[in-house]
């Protein structure tokens, strides 16, 4: 359905960093040190001399106070990449899987939950509090502000259930042409189990087609046995993987 390389792609526009860097096809992504996504190298072609592009790296994440790390998937280069990085002391973290389906065969899957969600174009306030305090696993004010910052940083759709009072259920859609991504899924461990996840899904993926938006991708964490069943009933299918190699 994609190839690999072209998921990182859709990923990276996703989930957009403050400041890249490009090094011989590398994009060494910083974000203040939040979130692995945007504080990573998305090591896309062969650098001419590996030893002296991973010296580099590693000292530039070290200036900006950051801890060197790697985006490795299989469209990963050069293609040893990621003994490399084993040989040199990093290790692995969030072994995820990358999922992609169809927009119209996920909605046809959905159930009719009759929930109200709003959907809007930024995140506010609100949502943003809901989601630090529950997927974004909290941290102070100024690494919130950090985290709003990726989200603002390219086109998306924020879903909040219910629409006025107390929130219960948020998501995040990145729009990146007539793909769309699905990112920060949450759910208040109270109401949990009463389909507020699908509602959410479902009326995004319902606004992203009057946007010309035909497919979807997602990331989940390979032993997240509950999400990935979910998911596989609404007709996802693994298209790539990948993990972080982090400096010890």
């Amino acid at each position: 359905m994609i190839s690999a390389a072209r998921i990182d792609s859709l990923m990276n526009q996703g989930w957009p960093a403050e400041a890249k860097t490009e090094l011989d096809g590398w994009v060494i992504r910083r974000n203040g040190g939040v979130t692995l996504r945007a504080n990573s190298v998305l090591p896309t072609s062969t650098p001419f001399d590996l030893g002296k592009a991973l010296d580099y790296v590693e000292s530039l994440y070290e200036a900006h106070g950051i801890t060197p790390s790697f985006h490795v998937s299989p469209a990963a280069q050069p293609a040893d990449l990621d003994g490399q990085l084993e040989a040199r002391g990093y290790t692995v973290r969030n072994q995820t899987l990358v999922q992609c389906a169809e927009v119209a065969d996920v909605l046809d899957r959905l159930p009719e939950v009759p929930t109200d969600v709003n959907i809007s174009a930024a995140p506010d306030d609100d949502w943003m509090d809901f989601w630090w305090s529950i997927d974004g696993r909290g941290g102070d004010a100024g690494k919130q502000a950090t985290a709003r910052g990726i989200l603002n940083r390219g086109p998306a759709l924020y879903a909040v259930v219910p629409s006025s009072g107390p929130i219960t259920a948020i998501g995040r859609l990145a729009l990146v042409g007539d793909w769309a991504g699905l990112y920060c899924l949450a759910v208040d461990e109270r109401f949990r189990r009463q389909g507020l996840a699908l509602a959410v899904i479902r009326a995004l993926l319902q606004e992203a087609t009057t946007r010309g938006v035909r497919y979807v991708f997602l990331q989940v964490v390979a032993d997240n046995e509950p999400a990935r069943a979910l998911y596989d009933r609404l007709g996802f299918r693994t298209v790539s993987q990948y993990h972080y190699r982090v400096k010890a």
